[in-house]
Order: structure tokens, then sequence, then C-alpha cells
């Protein structure tokens, strides 16, 4: 929620407040007029009053009461985003990847999939860290941040080189990231068994198509706490095609329920109708990665520019819930 929504629940006490105060006014001048009160309770209070005056008289000074409850429980509920936006715009983060925020939304995305500082949440393949780099430190206080990435004993040299430049960047700022935990993205399941409030995947579900997404889903629900949430976003496209980096949506919630997770909802935060989802090197042709890929080389500077355009990719933002 936005802290400038409060000015409507706001505007709605201060209507409700105008209307008991007129109607006190009008019972109090009826009663006046017809002599069942005297003029000292107009300035004092003395006197008993006819019932229907008093309790009238009451409901105004409990409204009056009202708001200062009301406003503390909103400002409180609202410290939240107050401290995510803080993280979100912190020092710590490059000017490259706040460049990113415009079309990731992290922000908006991390609220509507119900985040809280003191949970435990897993990341799924962080891969650069550009959404680590926000929820570590979010969490690092009252939480628990746990990265499921490379794994560190694979036999494939590219893995353990990956998983040590996490470790290398979890390292290198304990402030921020002294609480981050590491487990491998393998397996069925991510780290101990109903011990998540939270998992979330960032682009990294087009990779597991046609090969380990079905043990990855299921290591998600094994992993995840009853009641727990799993979010998801990834490049959206147009038909049921999985191609070119695009997946499609509807395939997706499929996958995700036929593991037992339920579909609690979906976000058009991170959707951009400039993407026409043809481009000749998949979503990769699009900011960031401006890939060459498909490309003639007499125009690639026209397309790159085009596709700068655009932005990043169309994508969906989805989220389900394990069963209580």
């Amino acid at each position: 929620m936005e802290s400038s929504l409060i000015i409507y629940p706001g505007f709605a006490v201060v209507c409700l407040t105008f209307l008991l105060y007129t109607k006190n006014r009008i019972e109090v001048g009826k009663a006046f007029s017809e002599k069942s009160i005297k003029g000292s309770y107009l300035k004092f209070y003395q006197d008993k009053p006819p019932e229907h005056v008093e309790i009238s008289r009451q409901t105004l000074k409990n409204q009056f009461e009202l708001p200062v409850l009301f406003y503390f429980l909103i400002t409180s509920s609202t410290l939240f985003c107050q401290k995510l936006d803080e993280v979100i715009n912190g020092d710590h983060r490059s000017a490259k990847n706040k460049a990113r925020d415009i079309y990731r939304n992290p922000l908006k995305t991390l609220q509507f999939f119900g985040l809280k500082n003191d949970m435990t949440v897993i990341e799924l393949n962080p891969g650069g860290g550009w959404y680590q780099e926000i929820l570590a430190p979010f969490l690092n206080a009252k939480g628990q941040y746990i990265s499921a990435t490379a794994d560190p004993n694979s036999d494939n040299e590219r893995t353990r080189n990956a998983y040590l430049r996490e470790k290398k960047r979890l390292d290198s700022n304990k402030k921020l990231y002294s609480n981050a935990k590491m487990v491998p993205l393998n397996g069925t399941i991510y780290g101990e068994e109903s011990s998540a409030d939270m998992i979330l995947s960032f682009r990294n579900y087009h990779n597991w198509i046609g090969s380990s997404e079905f043990e990855k889903l299921r290591a998600v629900y094994k992993t995840l706490k009853p009641g727990g949430v799993f979010g998801i976003t990834d490049h959206r496209s147009s038909t049921t095609i999985d191609a070119k980096g695009y997946t499609c949506e509807p395939c997706l919630i499929k996958d995700v329920e036929a593991v037992g997770l339920v579909y609690v909802g979906a976000s058009q935060i991170n959707a951009n109708p400039k993407d026409t989802k043809d481009h000749p090197g998949g979503v990769w042709n699009l900011p960031p990665t401006l890939s060459e890929r498909g490309l003639e080389k007499s125009d690639i500077t026209k397309s790159q520019k085009r596709f700068k355009e655009i932005g990043e990719s169309d994508r969906y933002t989805l989220k389900f819930v394990k069963p209580k």
C-alpha cells in the first residue's frame, strides 16, 4: 500500500465526524427548544439530558478519540513500506542496478508478494544479485535471507565459480549481508522442510522449462511452510508456446498448481505493452542484455535504439500459496 492512500480513509473519518457533530447539534437544539435540557448543559454538560442526546454526545466524543488510534495503526502498517523503500534507495546499490527499477518495480512487486522483514525468504538462483541486494539487507536484522544457488560441490567448474562469486559478494559487506545463507539449488528441498515463509523466483523459469521445472516446483512446495508464499516473475509469451526466453503464463499456473500450490492472483506491475515479443534473438535483444543475436550487422544500431525504447520485457507477476 502506498503511504498516500492514507488520505482516503482519513477523509472518510473526517466526513463521519462532521455528520455525527451535525446530528448531535440538531438533537441538542431540538431538546433545548422542547426545554428538556437547560442552557447549563450547552455550556458545561450539567444536568441529565434525554437518553438519545447523551448517546449522541458520547458517540461524537468517541469519534474524536478514534482517529488517534486509526492513524497510529495505519502509520505502523506503513513503516514496512518506508523501510523497504530506504533499502531500495540505499547507497549500497549501484547506479546501474537502480536504473532497472523503472522496469522491475521492486517495491510494488515485493509488496504484492506480501514481504515482511521478519520472514524467512528463499530466493531461487539470484544470479548477479539484483534482487539479493534488496532482500538480504531488508531481512538482515529480523528475518532470514537464503540464496538457493550454485552447488559448491558441483563437478562443473563454472557452477563452482558462480558459487564463489556470490559468496564473495555476500562476504563483502557484513553490515548488510551478515545473516544471509546459501543452499544448493538442487535436490528435493532447499534447506529444511516447511521452513520458508516465502520463496521467490525472478526471471528463472524460462531456463528450467523442459528440464527441471517440476523438480524445482516440488522442492518449492516441500520447503514452504503451510501458508507460505511462492512469488514468481518471468518473460511472458503471447501464445502457449515457450520460445526465445518467453514463457506461457497459463501453462506456468497449471504447472505450479500441479505440485499442490494454490494460485492467489496476478499483478500487472511488470507488464510492458511495448514489448512486441518478435525479436530475432528473443528476449535477450532487449535491455539490459541488448544481445546482437539474430541481428544483421548493418541494422544493429537502429535495432538497439528501438529495443531501448521498448525497455525490458513484458512480464507476469504471479502469487501462489501452500495450503495450510
